[in-house]
């Protein structure tokens, strides 16, 4: 039986597949097995993931009807017989050493997570930066004292090595059909960690802004962030702890409505814009009555102020409208 599983979730990712495998493959710890979970590709990825089956007796391919991130993950987590496992997208790709160092972290702390830095890829511009945190990868952490945590992690699945015990025991999946579904799964296995260590070394290779990626656009899907901010909370709520951390979950749920109210710049069907930014400020005046008072700042960037403020969006579109109507 390996040691970890390391699961490559991949839909039409024939340009990048081979690059990501190849990372998987060359590394320098060797007890893992590689599952491929091709969610129903309409490229060649199927078969690039059939060509290292062959090859490489580690590799397992799941080729599955197409059911969304969350689905293909919860298929790897299911097939997985690793005592740890790690998550990676199909565009992406892992430095050589990641799982050594993991697996040497993991054993000498005995955490339930270990969570890594990593290179963030701009395909437009050709440039990379490090996205980093900052706890002592010499300690050892646990999420109740350190409620800050929650502001300051990523709700990525892939920067992160986790027991696998920690979804199996405690019933925990990826949500099936959303989006989101990071943010409404990272902190529930955050909350239920007995250790949680940190390696401050970039081990993951994130492409941000590849040709095709979505995550800029506007369409219904947005509402899925504030299913997995209620899914996130009520799962709080339910272990007893929702007010211990309430005002970081405040803050995480603030922050990531904010990221998806700018992708209204980019709708042009102004009902379905104007329902979300009201459904959104509805959302979080219920929440969170004090609302936007928050312990943490969460007007991070220059123009945050507009998205923070329900009356102030709507003029600021409007205006976005109305010059883009003139410009026909």
């Amino acid at each position: 039986m390996p040691e970890v599983s390391v699961v490559i979730n991949l839909y039409n990712s024939e340009k990048y597949l081979a690059k990501a495998i190849e990372s998987v493959l060359a590394q320098t710890y060797r007890d893992f097995e590689l599952i491929l979970v091709n969610d129903g590709s309409k490229d060649g990825s199927l078969a690039i993931c059939r060509e290292y089956e062959q090859k490489d007796p580690r590799v397992r391919v799941i080729d599955k009807p197409n059911g969304g991130l969350a689905d293909a993950r919860n298929a790897g987590l299911e097939a997985a017989a690793g005592k740890y496992i790690e998550f990676i997208d199909g565009d992406d790709w892992i430095e050589p050493d990641l799982l050594e160092r993991c697996i040497a972290r993991l054993k000498e702390t005995d955490a339930d997570i270990v969570i890594f830095d990593i290179y963030q890829y701009f395909v437009q511009t050709d440039t990379k930066e490090i996205i980093s945190h900052d706890y002592d990868e010499k300690q050892v952490y646990r999420l109740y004292d350190h409620p800050e945590m929650i502001t300051k992690m990523k709700n990525a699945a892939w920067n992160k090595i986790y027991r696998r015990s920690l979804f199996m025991d405690n019933n925990i999946r990826y949500p099936w059909g959303y989006n989101y579904e990071d943010l409404g799964t990272t902190y529930r296995l955050l909350a239920r960690a007995d250790k949680i260590a940190f390696i401050n070394r970039p081990l993951y290779n994130y492409l941000q802004d590849r040709p095709g990626n979505l995550t800029g656009l506007f369409n219904m899907s947005v509402y899925c962030v504030l299913d997995m901010i209620k899914l996130t909370i009520d799962d709080y709520t339910k272990l007893g702890i929702y007010e211990h951390y309430y005002e970081e979950l405040k803050y995480l749920g603030i922050i990531n409505i904010m990221e998806c109210l700018k992708k209204t710049r980019n709708c042009r069907d102004t009902k379905m814009a104007d329902k979300f930014i009201q459904v959104c400020f509805w959302y979080m005046r219920k929440t969170w009555p004090e609302y936007p008072r928050c312990r943490y700042p969460v007007l991070r960037e220059k123009y945050d102020r507009i998205y923070a403020d329900e009356r102030l969006l709507k003029m600021y579109l409007a205006v976005k409208r109305l010059r883009m109507k003139k410009e026909g």
